[in-house]
């Protein structure tokens, strides 16, 4: 019994963080055996064997379990553990940032839902949850029985081995968005315990969590009516294409092992670092920083201007470009260019009939030849030779030539200037292509009005159009299609017979037409001023 003056010392009613499960009974102020008994069916008896009461005597704030055969909970752990799956709520549960009802609360898990627990401290247990990571109160958790996995997810029934191949993260659940309970180094050996979908249940030392199977060497198949032997996933078949040029990242930027989020961190590129990329994958580019390699987004890349390697100069003796007596005539639809003297040797390009070659020198049935900025090899039977001047292609004037070489030496001037649409004038900051143009020319002594690239492409500007197959030189036009927009949308001066100078996306810089697929597959062809 209560003395009426503790009764009268409770103002309000003490109320649990948590909602309470409906098989415990907080005592409140007024509260006895028999009311309590009373209100949810239970007798004194029961309810004194239940809670290993010696008399009736109760405290304000006590929990009693109103039936001895009441679900149990998650017991505290004096030290960091990790309980087994089956872990259900018993009522909407609060998640918080910490253990204890002073801390954030971080989402409200609703009554049935299944948990894994990753650790308990005290009266309190570690779980993740709808993509966060934090603490409930055990006295609203409950354990079942965990129901038998369907087809899709069966742990296999013994064990396996396998090893990492990467830095890999052991995670909560099988999400990226999970918390992270450990990295295992490149290398490491973990027990697989099941494998589901992309992810394989894993034990490592005394934790265990789920990893992406793409990462291990040997993961568990799903067992199948006919027992065979586990297959090592393959891994991603990564296509490469060797690029040179130069960025600033625009955030801190993590490395990876391979071209994606799910590859294991290398390190981290401080926000404004300029770095040089040597190959590209879709959109990650390879990059070295601090003397380790790996892959970046280009997302948060922006490129700078890489200068062009210096052209090679032809000879004295160099065969349409030197020689006095005859041009070298591609004499065959289609001629591949190899780097070196067989037909076994890789291919680097190709020639169309009619194409003039620059030729270094003839040796054994081959001719050595110059394609953009660098030689290549052509079989000499595919190739005839003509008297100098039969072949009919643009020369322009000397005249002509000079104002072109000014207009590339006007343009060089503005290298690292911001693109800015429809401008041709530096005073608004920068140009467009053809704002370049029409401001690189003019001042180089041309009279050309400002118009699109589609215009110059069709008009009557800068002389006739070129195929895409003609050799063009310094000072000549090159024009691309479908870039932003379809049909002719692009172009830029060609500073040799490869490179070519342009206000793109990243500013106005250099590329290099044969090691760009980008550039390379818009060429619709050239202009000789």
């Amino acid at each position: 019994m209560y003395s009426f003056a503790a009764i009268a010392a409770v103002s309000i009613i003490a109320q649990a963080d948590e909602v309470a499960a409906a098989s415990t009974h907080v005592v409140r102020a007024g509260d006895t055996l028999w009311s309590i008994s009373q209100t949810h069916k239970v007798s004194v008896a029961q309810l004194k064997a239940s809670n290993n009461l010696s008399s009736d005597r109760l405290a304000i704030g006590q929990t009693l379990k109103l039936s001895g055969s009441a679900p149990s909970t998650v017991k505290p752990a004096a030290t960091t553990a990790t309980p087994g799956p089956g872990t259900v709520t018993t009522a909407n549960l609060n998640m918080r940032l910490a253990a204890g009802t002073s801390h954030k609360v971080l989402v409200t898990i609703p009554k049935g839902k299944t948990l894994n627990p990753i650790q308990t401290s005290g009266a309190w247990t570690k779980v993740s949850y709808g993509g966060k990571t934090g603490w409930v109160h055990n006295g609203y958790l409950t354990t079942v029985s965990v129901k038998p996995a369907t087809p899709s997810t069966v742990a296999p029934t013994t064990a396996t081995t396998s090893k990492t191949t990467a830095n890999l993260n052991l995670r909560a659940s099988k999400s990226t968005n999970s918390s992270v309970l450990v990295t295992i180094p490149k290398g490491k050996s973990v027990t697989v315990l099941s494998i589901e979908g992309s992810w394989s249940h894993i034990k490592y030392g005394t934790k265990t969590g789920f990893v992406a199977n793409t990462y291990l060497t040997k993961a568990a198949s799903t067992p199948t009516p006919t027992p065979s032997q586990p297959v090592a996933p393959s891994k991603p078949v990564i296509k490469e294409q060797s690029i040179n040029q130069s960025y600033v990242t625009t955030a801190n930027l993590n490395v990876r092992q391979g071209p994606g989020i799910g590859y294991a961190l290398v390190t981290n590129i401080p926000n404004g670092t300029s770095v040089k990329a040597t190959k590209q994958s879709g959109t990650w580019v390879h990059v070295t920083y601090n003397g380790k390699s790996g892959y970046v987004s280009t997302g948060y890349l922006k490129q700078t201007t890489t200068a062009p390697s210096a052209p090679v100069t032809p000879n004295a003796g160099d065969g349409g470009a030197g020689n006095e007596s005859f041009d070298y005539v591609v004499n065959t639809p289609s001629l591949n260019v190899r780097a070196s003297a067989s037909t076994s040797s890789a291919v680097i390009g190709s020639v169309t009939a009619g194409q003039t070659l620059r030729v270094v020198q003839t040796s054994n049935g081959w001719h050595q030849i110059y394609i953009g900025n660098t030689t290549g090899f052509v079989a000499a039977s595919y190739v005839k030779a003509v008297p100098k001047g039969s072949v009919t292609a643009p020369s322009g004037s000397s005249d002509g030539l000079a104002k072109s070489l000014a207009a590339i030496a006007v343009a060089k001037k503005y290298v690292g200037t911001p693109y800015i649409w429809a401008s041709s004038n530096p005073a608004n900051g920068g140009f467009d292509c053809s704002g370049l143009i029409h401001y690189a020319f003019n001042q180089a002594g041309y009279s050309i009005p400002r118009t699109n690239v589609a215009t110059y492409w069709a008009g009557s500007y800068f002389g006739t159009q070129l195929s895409k197959t003609f050799v063009p030189k310094a000072g000549d036009l090159v024009f691309f299609e479908n870039t932003y927009t379809a049909g002719p949308s692009h172009m830029g001066i060609m500073i040799d017979a490869d490179t070519f100078i342009h206000a793109g996306t990243y500013g106005l810089g250099y590329n290099t037409i044969s090691k760009e697929p980008y550039w390379k597959s818009r060429v619709i062809g050239y202009k000789r001023p």
